[in-house]
């Protein structure tokens, strides 16, 4: 027991970067958080320590880990499946896939649904991600191409297009060889930065091409301004940030001549994350789960099964300062609850005040799907699922609500990745109206400790479907830390969304000030 908590210690010092850590010390109130959790997970399994991802949040100490892997006999994963091109086609299919092709595997349901509503909104910005960031220094473009091939060479999700209509189910091809998706414009007006957004801001992804991302450079005399824009189908946020830390990597290292030395993501693993994801969704317990979970009266809307996409050009925001975010930290801790598991409490107390419903409150909550592999962090791809959060009574006690948004997060960890369409077409209608997303992504951390070239301003756009989407963010490039609400206007009026702003902003306030 004691060789184990020893261990665990010190696999929690190296990832939460901290040299002094008790065996009773909360990994979420230390900062750890599910990306950071995963790479606990598999360093504990390859160094022998059969614990899982849902281990660490139910007993997110070392001792409570070491207690649990003392009691469990055999190791909780297995060694990572062998991949081969094209085994997880039906073979009728392989017969069809084109030539120049090296791999290919079915959509994933999230994939599917998400280039379905793209096109029946017929809207250029559905689900695109846009980010910009400004590079100090002269722009060279031979280089800066170079580390943008790379860059698509090390990640299949760069490398592929879709095909919704030739096999016998929507399927994602990786190609031997694409294209540059790099287009420079070279001014001496930052007025030329502004007219690339706007004219950029429009531009259609086709996903029957690759690759599904376009890169778009205005050199100015002394630095460039890089925006990236490239289709959800293909991308989650934190594999978005990866991208953009590895980009700026191997282009300094170009500058430099020198080598990257970027780590290499583990092969195979978004096709493993696909066999998860059905697994779960052939799962009948796990679909008995969800139509509990949300056969319950909508919280907002009567949306019926096949109503069309919302147009949520609505934002409305706040920040939270850094002392407020140290308070709510402290409260978290205190409470003995992951600071994500207090926002998302407040959250839901300030959507009962909003609404005035206090039994049986449905939200959604986007959660991570990454299988528990080393380098599963490392991975650039679609992980993410949204799936509904049932609370059975919503109080105005914060601390009862921020135990009580942890304990739903447990429940549903199982079965978090059984597709939400699954669930909305047993259900026969929108599972939630509103939907709860919490995104740190320090991996831009790592862009501080780089030594020469250097990122100044940012900024980022991305657009969903959901008619309400609460985005609660901490050190978002261009953002900050704060919470931002995207509506549909159509659905919900902005003085609406206004006071569910100040409630929600009044939930933190009261959480920060004394836990409760």
């Amino acid at each position: 027991m004691r060789n184990l908590e020893r261990t665990l210690l010190t696999i929690l010092r190296h990832h939460l970067d901290a040299r002094e850590i008790g065996a009773d010390d909360d990994f979420y109130a230390l900062g750890g958080d599910s990306i950071v959790a995963l790479r606990v997970v598999a360093d504990a399994t390859s160094s022998g320590i059969p614990i899982e991802l849902r281990d660490v949040l139910f007993h997110p100490t070392a001792r409570g880990l070491a207690a649990v892997a003392a009691d469990r006999a055999q190791p909780a994963t297995t060694a990572a499946a062998s991949h081969e091109p094209f085994d997880l086609l039906d073979p009728y299919d392989r017969a069809l896939v084109p030539a120049g092709v090296r791999d290919a595997w079915p959509a994933s349901a999230l994939q599917v649904g998400l280039i379905y509503l793209a096109a029946a909104a017929r809207d250029p910005s559905l689900y695109q991600d846009r980010i910009g960031l400004e590079l100090t220094g002269t722009f060279d473009e031979a280089r800066f191409a170079a580390a943008l091939a790379e860059l698509c060479q090390r990640h299949d999700a760069l490398q592929s297009s879709f095909d919704l209509g030739s096999f016998t189910e929507p399927v994602q091809l990786v190609w031997s060889a694409v294209q540059s998706p790099l287009t420079v414009e070279r001014a001496t007006s930052p007025d030329a930065v502004v007219r690339m957004r706007a004219a950029r801001q429009t531009e259609s992804m086709d996903l029957t091409c690759a690759p599904a991302l376009h890169c778009h450079v205005v050199a100015l005399p002394g630095s460039c301004h890089v925006m990236l824009t490239i289709h959800h189908a293909i991308i989650d946020g934190w594999s978005l940030a990866r991208l953009v830390l590895e980009l700026v990597v191997l282009y300094q290292s170009a500058l430099a001549g020198r080598p990257a030395h970027l780590p290499v993501p583990p092969a195979g693993g978004y096709q493993e994350f696909l066999a998860l994801e059905r697994a779960a969704g052939q799962d009948g317990a796990a679909a008995d789960f969800w139509q509990a979970e949300v056969d319950v009266p909508p919280l907002l809307f009567d949306r019926g099964r096949f109503a069309g996409p919302t147009d949520p050009t609505g934002t409305v925001t706040f920040d939270v300062d850094p002392p407020m975010l140290i308070r709510l930290r402290a409260a978290a801790r205190r409470i003995g609850v992951p600071l994500k598991s207090l926002a998302l409490g407040c959250h839901a107390a300030a959507l009962a005040r909003w609404t005035g419903r206090d039994r049986d409150v449905v939200l959604g909550l986007t959660v991570n799907g990454r299988p528990e592999r080393p380098g599963a962090d490392l991975l650039v791809g679609l992980f993410l699922n949204s799936v509904p959060v049932r609370l059975s009574t919503v109080t105005g006690d914060l601390t009862a609500m921020g135990r009580a948004a942890l304990a739903a997060e447990q429940r549903i960890l199982p079965h978090r990745r059984f597709p939400l369409a699954r669930i909305e077409q047993r259900l026969g209608r929108a599972a939630f109206d509103v939907l709860f997303n919490f995104t740190h992504f320090h991996v831009y951390r790592e862009l501080a400790q780089l030594d020469g070239l250097r990122a100044g301003s940012w900024w980022s756009f991305d657009k969903t479907s959901f008619p309400m989407l609460v985005d609660f963010m901490i050190d978002a490039r261009g953002f900050g830390t704060g919470v931002k609400v995207a509506y549909d206007p159509a659905m919900l009026a902005p003085a609406r969304i206004e006071d569910y702003a100040r409630h929600y902003r009044e939930a933190l306030c009261a959480a920060a000030g004394d836990g409760r």
